[in-house]
């Protein structure tokens, strides 16, 4: 599947910038090629293709990400802005997502440039995807499974990082239970995994153990 264009993906912020405040020059043309983009958010159901499922996904890294405007130093060990956006992480394809949102990648890692709503958010998308095809790179049938499901597995895969470092084996149970549609196990199972048990996972994990127990709702 192509990779989102983030000129595109930036479409999503619109719904929550009130567009009357006076604008810069910069944030002009940001805005005026975003209006003449066209994004869709659907929140999908079992069968349907992974890209479906972003607007789930972005929900739920901006609940456990938080809004960053500025660059910051995550708790993961890597510099970051936005929702987690991870700035350490394969930099070319970070250079040029940051060009397309009109941004300059050094001086946002520095700090020196600040993000606006829609680039926040733009950048927030971007990153649902990616989680959404890594982690379907680890769990097998992911694009069976209905979307807060699917977002849980793409919140792990965010939390790990690249596609090889998802914990795949620690995960084996808990995704053989949702495959199954046994959720009430499935979360048991995931309660039970390394990755629920690291400190600043556990937020994390008791959001996710909730929407795993309430799996797919018929």
């Amino acid at each position: 599947m192509a990779r989102l264009n983030i000129q595109v993906v930036l479409l999503v912020a619109l719904a929550a910038v009130v567009l009357s405040a006076p604008l810069t020059a910069a944030s002009s043309r940001s805005h005026s090629f975003l209006r003449q983009q066209t994004y869709r958010r659907d929140f999908g159901r079992s069968g349907e293709t992974g890209t479906m499922c972003v607007g789930s996904v972005a929900e739920l890294l901006h609940q456990h990400e938080g809004r960053n405007r500025c660059a910051y130093d995550h708790k993961g060990g890597f510099r970051a802005v936005g929702c987690g956006y991870n700035l350490d992480d394969d930099k070319e394809q970070r250079r040029r997502e940051l060009k397309e949102a009109l941004l300059d990648y050094d001086r946002v890692y520095k700090g020196e440039q600040c993000l606006d709503d829609m680039q926040v958010s733009g950048l927030l998308t971007a990153d649902a995807d990616r989680a959404l095809k890594r982690a379907a790179r680890n769990v097998e049938r992911l694009n069976e499974f209905c979307c807060p499901v699917r977002a849980v597995f793409a919140d792990i895969q965010h939390t790990a990082g690249s596609v090889d470092e998802f914990p795949r084996e620690d995960m084996d149970n808990v995704i053989e239970r949702v495959a199954s549609e046994d959720y009430k196990t499935a979360a048991d199972e995931l309660e039970r995994t390394k990755w629920c048990s690291k400190g600043r996972h556990m937020s994390r994990c008791s959001d996710n153990l909730d929407l795993v127990e309430r799996g797919c709702s018929k």
